[in-house]
């Protein structure tokens, strides 16, 4: 299985049992690696005396934004409802996916009430839904973190992923900053389009599925063309793959 690689991810959890259970569910199939974005107080506290997932709760990773706890995972997977969109993989088709092409994965799951919003589904390399009835469409965050997790535990290898690397979403995010400074500079991003085109160069970016010198020959040529026409160098990050 992929434990060692697959983060599990919950979004704004807002029911401590939810918490509890998906705890729970992910360490019944050998999953250890939990992360909480932007959790209520109180409900992690609660949470945190889960019976059988203590140890995985007092491990597990809070951050503040999705982007935080995902840096430096390669394949970003958010899940949605049934029906979401055509291009939605089930849980069998996202094991065959890292069967073929390893990758530290994050898996995200959304509020209980209101799912992932697409400022959320733009950290997203792809979105995965869970088939299920159409008279009863809607499944608890727990039982479907289960079913994500059994899934991924038939047969996927354990061994790291392999060249060529790819880049992380900590990755993406550098060339995503650069492009956006680079894009300002040259008067295509402004107050009125930043939000929504930046999201929307996050979704082709991680569309794209770079590898870490892909990322890092892009960065290259923008930090050229900053110099080109003269754009403040905010300090280029060293270590760069060329």
């Amino acid at each position: 299985m992929i434990s060692t690689f697959c983060r599990v991810v919950l979004v704004r959890p807002r029911n401590p049992n939810n918490i509890g259970a998906a705890a729970r569910a992910m360490k019944n199939f050998g999953f250890a690696e939990l992360a909480l974005v932007a959790p209520h107080a109180p409900v992690w506290e609660e949470a945190r005396a889960a019976v059988g997932a203590a140890d995985l709760l007092a491990c597990a990773r809070l951050s503040p934004t999705l982007a935080e706890a995902v840096v430096d995972c390669s394949f970003v997977v958010g899940t949605v409802g049934r029906g979401g969109t055509e291009a939605a993989l089930t849980p069998e088709a996202l094991r065959e996916e890292l069967t073929r092409r390893p990758a530290r994965l994050a898996l995200i799951f959304g509020p209980e009430k209101t799912g992932l919003t697409n400022a959320d589904l733009s950290h997203c390399h792809r979105v995965l839904s869970i088939p299920t009835a159409p008279d009863c469409p809607s499944m608890n965050l727990a039982q479907a973190v289960a079913v994500c997790c059994y899934e991924l535990a038939r047969g996927v290898a354990a061994a790291p992923p392999t060249v060529p690397k790819a880049a992380d979403a900590g990755e993406i995010e550098g060339l995503l900053g650069q492009a956006v400074k680079v894009l300002h500079g040259v008067g295509f991003l402004g107050p009125h389009n930043e939000r929504l085109m930046t999201e929307e160069f996050r979704r082709a970016l991680l569309r794209w599925r770079l590898t870490r010198r892909d990322a890092a020959l892009l960065r290259g040529m923008l930090r050229q063309i900053g110099w080109k026409v003269e754009l403040p160098d905010r300090g280029a990050e060293s270590g760069e793959i060329l």
